[in-house]
């Protein structure tokens, strides 16, 4: 089995490609970027795997359903009630169905096992915990405010000092997580944020102590390209927890869990003269991991298999 740590837009890419090419595959993801709208419970990160996978994902924009239409929303903004998050009028089904299970008692754990299989997705779906936790942005003026708010009202053009995960130290790896991490061949972590998108998972405790005892099994997957994140606000986040935010910190910050990290082609010759030296214990790689194009995303699927599984 492989098993993909998964979250943010990108991470999709990987999920789709894998699955394409091998079907053994299961992931965990984010949920810290979790949080209540309107009443409703959104997950972004679960869902855009879902539909991804479902083949109900808007690919242009990266997140909601294709073709959606977005009159509640726009009626919201008519009343004068808050409208900066996208919630597509299909997409909504899958947040009222969510809340409405959870006021039942489920687990979010069973809820995301509802949805796939609803969505007709054979794999395992599961979120790297059941607690509710969030991930916040500190201001450099002292304000708080959830991820979402920051990225998505805020478009991230406000400076911030620090990023914390709120409720995080009573959150536990799920029981299911933690067979399918024992079982796996390879753990591949997704070119996410690492500090919004994987760190949120790696800063479960329970969750960390598990992954640490198989460290020989975790594969990398960069998300800079030439020290430039490829999408989003990955060396943002990185500044704010004093990481530098290029390649270099990339290895540094993720060097305890993984033996096995891959990069851009484009990089190498700067890994032989800087990077490699100062990490010996960790095995390089190079290929074109810019997937941009379903074939590239297929092309590098078949480089993890063939790398990694098979090897």
């Amino acid at each position: 089995m492989i098993t993909i740590l998964a979250g943010g837009t990108g991470s999709v890419k990987l999920v789709r490609g894998l699955y394409k090419e091998f079907k053994n595959i299961a992931v965990i993801s984010n949920v810290a970027d979790n949080f209540w709208f309107y009443g409703l419970y959104i997950c972004p990160d679960i869902d855009t795997i879902i539909y991804g996978l479902g083949n109900n994902l808007d690919k242009k924009k990266g997140w909601g359903v294709k073709g959606d239409s977005f009159n509640f929303l726009n009626y919201m903004k008519d009343i004068g009630e808050e409208s900066w998050f996208g919630l597509g009028d299909r997409d909504l089904t899958t947040h009222i169905i969510r809340t409405k299970l959870l006021k039942e008692g489920k687990k979010l754990s069973e809820i995301t096992d509802f949805f796939a299989k609803k969505y007709n997705i054979p794999i395992k779906i599961i979120p790297a915990s059941n607690t509710h936790y969030e991930t916040h942005i500190i201001t450099k003026d002292k304000k708080e405010m959830h991820l979402q708010e920051f990225w998505i009202k805020y478009k991230g053009d406000i400076p911030i000092s620090d990023i914390v995960y709120h409720n995080i130290e009573k959150a536990q790896i799920t029981e299911t997580a933690k067979k399918i991490l024992q079982n796996s061949k390879i753990i591949v972590f997704a070119p996410g944020n690492p500090i919004t998108s994987i760190g949120s998972i790696l800063n479960i405790k329970s969750f960390n102590k598990a992954l640490k005892s198989l460290k020989e099994k975790v594969v990398v997957i960069s998300p800079f390209i030439s020290n430039k994140a490829i999408s989003g606000p990955t060396e943002t986040y990185m500044k704010a927890k004093e990481i530098e935010p290029s390649a270099q910190g990339l290895v540094d910050f993720y060097s305890e869990y993984a033996n096995e990290m891959v990069f851009s082609n484009k990089d190498e010759i700067g890994f032989r003269e800087q990077i490699s030296k100062n990490h010996q214990n960790i095995n390089f790689h190079f290929t074109n991991i810019l997937m941009d194009t379903p074939i590239k995303e297929k092309n590098f699927a078949k480089y993890i298999i063939s790398n990694f599984y098979n090897k």
